[in-house]
């Protein structure tokens, strides 16, 4: 017999904060080592702030538990953003919420305009290179990631190391590596892509183990009419000509 659960998908609010670090706090506790350190926490002040950015999100049943939540952070250089801080707990694994925080922050890290870098091409718009890191052993992490259009990125700016100072599991001294991560980017195309696949969801809805996951889209920039506008004319841009 199919059992039904259903959920909402929203943007933290800063009442949330201490929430959402206790949920993260108990998975660092609890978890193994080698699963926990897939989190890859920020420091308060950086997860914080993506908060009061609207650039943090989570998925919550219908009695308001906390079931999974991603970040999306400004970096030290405006041309870059990271996606990162994604955790789904457990028993909510396997219906795809990894894959839905990356379609969201897609989106709303993508309303972040920077100025192209081109001062000769004033007429072209330059968005934000969005990356994400990956532990290599987090295999399932990586192949969402693939599928979702990312490839492989090996030169990040210094800005993304900057969480480094937080992180329980740097490489060893002799590994030959800068970071435990490894690093991937979003091309145009495919983030054009991940837009439009956003803006044709009215809810998410996954089954496994006869257990069906039904998640309410309460992100403002997938409802507002203005915002819908604004990123079906990115969408456009980022694509080109046809």
């Amino acid at each position: 017999m199919l059992t039904i659960t259903r959920a909402t998908v929203r943007a933290a609010g800063l009442a949330d904060v201490e929430r959402i670090l206790a949920e993260y706090s108990e998975a660092i506790r609890n978890l193994p080592l080698e699963e926990s350190a897939n989190l890859l926490s920020r420091p308060y002040d950086q997860f914080k702030a993506a908060v009061e950015n609207g650039l943090f999100f989570i998925v919550e049943n219908a009695v308001g538990n906390f079931m999974a939540g991603a970040g999306a952070f400004d970096l030290a250089d405006p041309t870059e953003k990271e996606l990162g801080m994604c955790y789904v707990k457990k028993e909510w694994r396997g219906y795809g919420l990894q894959t839905l925080l990356l379609q969201i922050r897609i989106c709303a890290a993508t309303l972040g305009q920077v100025p192209d870098k081109s001062e000769n091409n004033s007429a072209n718009k330059s968005y934000a290179t969005l990356i994400t890191g990956v532990k290599p052993a987090n295999e399932y992490s990586a192949i969402n990631t693939v599928n979702l259009g990312f490839k492989p990125f090996a030169t990040p700016s210094p800005a993304i190391f900057a969480a480094c100072v937080s992180c329980r599991t740097p490489p060893a001294s002799d590994s030959g590596r800068k970071c435990c991560c490894d690093f991937f980017y979003l091309s145009d195309t495919k983030r054009a892509e991940a837009i439009e696949k956003s803006l044709q969801m009215e809810s998410w809805s996954r089954t496994r183990n006869d257990n069906q996951l039904i998640v309410e889209l309460k992100i403002r920039h997938l409802l507002d009419p203005d915002f819908r506008k604004a990123l079906q004319d990115i969408a456009r841009e980022l694509k080109g000509p046809e």
